[in-house]
């Protein structure tokens, strides 16, 4: 059907294409005098993350119809090119294969800024975003930073030495190397009196910084590690007893012998010299004693800051296993029940394993066994044969600790080690450490070491839970990242 002509659309058309024309002559010119803008502070990214490099034009012209180039230290160090309204990236440096994008949403005014996937340390420096219109173009040099916080800071007494205590501060994984200092209490730094020492591994720092003290004065410390690049810190502070300080100076001891030496009998002095000897030894003993609880409750803070949430997988459990909704804790009931023949479950043992998979870093779990006389947890590798009877040891995959009988606990070894405890753990703490191939056991009420083992377990691992009696749980418990 033909629609008649009217005058007044010929004439609405002739306007709007003479007003085209106008706009494309305006945006031309202003084209021949445009300038690239970029940031006037440098770019910061999270190692692992996602950076976006900005980058806009002035006057806000659209850049649909420009050549934007990104490259590195030269025009032809390409990291994204776009050109006729696409993206030609044939010529881009390898390592940005695949990991660049031009975000085009404000494109039609002027912006094109730079997205870079999965930045790591190569991609710090100096990045040159260049527009090119006809025989016109500017570009805009900006910088990138890269960075990451290091892990929970742990803090442990070294030893005792004549001169006082030292105490040490440790983390690791640090982009760009922290500024590290130790304060007193009221905040003053103690500058003089620690020394630090940096490594690196995989071009990132490891820190370990010590400090010396003399005396008492200060009563609690604390150790800060600051990232200058991200404008963040960690701390972690420190009380010191008045116990560890109660030693009387040699030169005392020495001058108060040579008085009694001249004023009273041999025997008397003889006397005074044993009784003095025997004081100092058990003084010795008990600050020995001191340091070793101290630093004992240390390492197990240390243990929890590497906490993490651990669930059960009911593809894993054996079918008379009973699971609570939230999957936090399990029972062995007496009726097996209707549940998928998968290749992941256990067929013959009542156990079930962790939804988490660990291939790297540091984990730490509780498990509660409350008063309990017969389960075993741990780990095991995800390659354990589940469909025979579980026979742990570490060269069958496990490392477990178990308790059966009333009283009687073991460390599933080849043959097994006895573990004699004077006090029953209600909940047992659990941790992995992959890159030492450690796995560590403790009486997580009394923070304190029950057994590790060592250079064992490869691939990945599963947390492993075994409840023997019948209507027998264990409860895997919550814990805080951070006490």
């Amino acid at each position: 059907m033909d629609f008649p002509e009217f005058p007044g659309i010929r004439a609405l058309s002739a306007v709007l294409f003479l007003f085209s024309h106008h706009f494309q002559n305006i945006n031309a010119e202003l084209a021949e005098r445009f300038n690239v803008i970029g940031p006037d502070r440098p770019v910061i990214a999270i190692l692992g993350e996602d950076a976006v490099l900005p980058c806009h034009l002035s006057l806000g012209l659209s850049a649909e119809h420009m050549q934007v180039r990104w490259f590195r230290t030269g025009f032809d160090s390409l990291v994204h090119l776009y050109e006729n309204g696409m993206d030609q990236n044939q010529h881009q440096l390898p390592e940005y294969k695949g990991r660049t994008e031009l975000i085009r949403a404000d494109i039609s005014n002027g912006s094109v800024s730079l997205r870079i996937r999965n930045v790591g340390l190569h991609d710090e420096g100096r990045y040159t975003c260049f527009f090119r219109f006809g025989t016109n173009y500017d570009e805009a040099t900006l910088e990138l930073k890269v960075a990451v916080m290091g892990s929970a800071l742990s803090i442990f007494v070294n030893d005792h030495q004549d001169r006082g205590i030292r105490v040490v501060c440790e983390s690791t994984g640090w982009y760009p190397e922290p500024n590290v200092t130790w304060r007193r209490e009221d905040g003053q730094s103690l500058t003089s009196l620690f020394e630090t020492e940096t490594k690196q591994q995989n071009d990132l720092f490891n820190v370990s910084t010590s400090l010396l003290l003399r005396t008492n004065q200060y009563r609690k410390v604390s150790c800060h590690m600051r990232n200058t690049v991200l404008n963040q810190e960690q701390e972690l502070s420190i009380s010191v007893s008045d116990a560890f300080f109660h030693r009387v100076s040699r030169w005392m001891i020495s001058l108060s012998i040579l008085l009694l030496s001249v004023l009273t009998p041999c025997g008397l002095l003889v006397a005074l010299v044993v009784h003095h000897l025997r004081k100092e030894s058990k003084e010795r003993a008990r600050l020995s004693a001191d340091v070793q609880s101290l630093s004992a409750e240390l390492e197990w803070r240390r243990c929890r800051s590497y906490a993490v949430a651990v669930t059960l997988d009911p593809e894993t459990a054996y079918p008379t296993l009973i699971l609570s909704e939230d999957r936090k804790s399990v029972g062995r009931g007496e009726t097996r029940q209707d549940v998928p023949d998968v290749p992941q479950r256990f067929d013959y043992s009542c156990c079930v394993l962790g939804s988490e998979r660990f291939t790297s870093g540091r984990h730490y779990w509780e498990v509660e066994v409350g008063e309990e006389t017969g389960w075993e947890v741990g780990m095991c590798q995800d390659s354990v044969n589940r469909k025979r009877e579980v026979r742990p040891s570490p060269e069958e995959g496990y490392c477990v600790v178990r308790q059966r009988n009333e009283g009687a606990y073991l460390a599933c070894t080849s043959p097994s080690t006895p573990l004699p405890l004077s006090v029953r753990p209600r909940a047992v703490g659990i941790l992995l450490d992959c890159e030492a191939g450690k796995v560590s056991f403790y009486n997580a009420d009394e923070k304190s070491l029950l057994f590790t083992f060592t250079h064992t377990l490869t691939g990945t691992l599963l947390p492993f839970f075994y409840p023997y009696r019948i209507e027998g749980v264990l409860k895997i418990r919550a814990v805080p990242a951070w006490e």
